[in-house]
């Protein structure tokens, strides 16, 4: 049972794949809507038990050899989980919490997979995770051309919680074609020259491309380059993006937590919006700003459970 969590099952297409549903502790995001057909949803009745027990039995585990009580894990630890069934074998969880350490500084996280075989929840791995000034360096794989008025944006986001917040993030911006190309330069010579921003040469870097747009191309060549300078051929972290996707930097921990090299591809679900002109105005309200858009309903979007368009791999 463990070696099919660890090492994985072959699978004949990508419909046999079954998706794994986050969750907080007063939330989850179900990929199988059911009757209620909702994107999100409080855990009540057996959902709730099922996931609290979960969470015990993982604290049960961190707990095991701690005897100073400021050290144990409570779930004000916890952070976020994932989990899904499988049919021939249980349910399996991921669970992220806080870890625990002497020194207030040291942050990090710590992951525990638990396993319910249709049988007592029993725990099959704690693993610590990497800590602040250990995480992941992830390459972000841009390809663009036009659309510079929502580049503009992405940029706004991406040196917020990339450059200020994460740190740990380097962007290559893949450009085709001659229209627009001075408009996206300017953007990134902005980000370059403003004070405080976190964006230098090192981090941020554009390619121009003299071709018709090709995303897979885009993204091929921006892995291509995404290495580390003098010959340096270590395999690197790469998120492959969309210049309208919006992800937070919690998003950015989770490609390093749920990717391995050679072992593990992270293909996150995306949360697709409607149209806001659409949905605002049939519901008689004026559309509010960008960031107020952002929300999770049955009225503002769905689960994109069918694209595999952003992933975070190794190269």
């Amino acid at each position: 049972m463990s070696a099919e969590i660890f090492h994985g099952i072959p699978l004949n297409n990508e419909y046999e794949l079954i998706p794994f549903n986050h969750f907080t502790y007063s939330r989850v995001y179900p990929i199988e809507l059911g009757l209620g057909k909702r994107v999100v949803e409080k855990p009540i009745g057996f959902k709730r038990k099922d996931l609290l027990e979960s969470l015990m039995k993982a604290l049960e585990a961190l707990n095991k050899n701690v005897t100073e009580k400021f050290n144990r894990y409570t779930l004000d630890d916890f952070l976020e989980g994932l989990y899904r069934s499988e049919p021939t074998t249980g349910t399996q969880y991921e669970l992220y919490f806080r870890t625990k350490s002497a020194k207030k500084s040291a942050g990090g996280h710590t992951k525990v997979v638990v396993m319910r075989p249709f049988a007592p929840v029993q725990t099959i791995a704690t693993e610590a995770l990497a800590g602040v000034k250990d995480k992941e360096l992830i390459h972000v794989i841009l390809p663009l051309s036009g659309r510079t008025a929502t580049f503009q944006g992405f940029m706004d986001k991406f040196v917020k919680i990339g450059l200020k917040n994460d740190r740990r993030v380097h962007l290559t911006v893949v450009y085709f074609g001659e229209e627009g190309l001075s408009e996206a330069r300017a953007i990134m010579s902005r980000v370059l020259m403003t004070k405080n921003s976190g964006g230098n040469a090192n981090n941020l870097r554009l390619l121009a491309l003299n071709e018709t747009f090709s995303r897979g191309k885009g993204l091929r060549v921006g892995a291509e380059r995404a290495w580390g300078g003098g010959g340096d051929r270590k395999d690197v972290l790469l998120f492959m993006c969309d210049v309208d996707v919006v992800f937070s930097a919690r998003f950015l921990d989770r490609c390093r937590w749920n990717t391995r090299a050679g072992k593990k591809v992270y293909y996150p679900v995306v949360f697709s919006l409607y149209n806001p002109h659409v949905v605002y105005t049939l519901q008689g309200r004026d559309v509010p700003p960008e960031n107020d858009q952002l929300v999770i309903s049955r009225d503002t979007g769905f689960w994109r459970d069918f694209g595999y368009g952003m992933t975070c791999q190794y190269r």
